[in-house]
């Protein structure tokens, strides 16, 4: 039991490295991507776009800045639905779907045709793909660190079979066996098991 526990720990340690730095590279990806939702949005009032198209790229562009669209306020991500109606929408998932709407949107703008690289729609499509690569490259990493952890939790949590349980039930059969002040007791009475939340 001791070394199957032990093989799990570590493969807890060897699956969270990937995952851990996988979000880190999602997480740098993304810091851009609201700034640059605006600098897109301002491109396209400068060129005179259509007051409809300016008012779909406002919509698109407060999803992406985690505003409600009814009030214009700042949402917490994961916000409680019980609280408000959420239409911030802050999911990754999310935020890379409306991310594309907005470039899609410019490009059907035929004045849409600015100077500076960064917001050239170009540039804005393979920025969708580093999103899209950053967030699939999380999902793919997460899966096996949550089954290892899953894995884990059963090797030394489960009801009776556990090494926690076990660990419980031998101190107990020791215990019984040659007494509580025995120095075999002893030996062990101070090992702690316990249930970690």
């Amino acid at each position: 039991m001791k070394t199957s526990a032990k093989a799990t720990i570590q493969t807890v340690k060897t699956t969270k490295v990937p995952a851990d730095n996988a979000e880190g590279v999602r997480m740098l990806a993304f810091k851009p991507l609201k700034p640059l939702a605006t600098k897109v949005l301002g491109a396209l009032k400068a060129v005179n776009a259509p007051v409809t198209l300016l008012k779909d790229a406002e919509t698109i562009n407060k999803k992406i800045q985690g505003k409600s669209a009814a009030t214009g306020t700042a949402t917490a991500e994961g916000e409680a639905a019980a609280k408000t109606i959420s239409t911030s929408q802050q999911s990754y998932d999310m935020r890379i779907d409306h991310f594309k709407n907005l470039v899609e949107l410019v490009k059907t703008e035929p004045k849409y045709i600015p100077n500076e690289t960064p917001i050239k729609v170009v540039t804005l499509t393979t920025y969708i793909t580093q999103l899209e690569t950053a967030n699939a490259s999380v999902t793919a990493t997460y899966t096996p660190y949550s089954n290892a952890m899953i894995a884990r939790n059963k090797s030394l949590y489960t009801p009776i079979t556990g090494l926690v349980d076990t660990a419980k039930d031998v101190k107990n059969y020791i215990k019984s066996l040659y007494g509580s002040t025995s120095p075999e007791y002893k030996q062990i009475s101070g090992i702690k098991f316990t249930f970690i939340k």
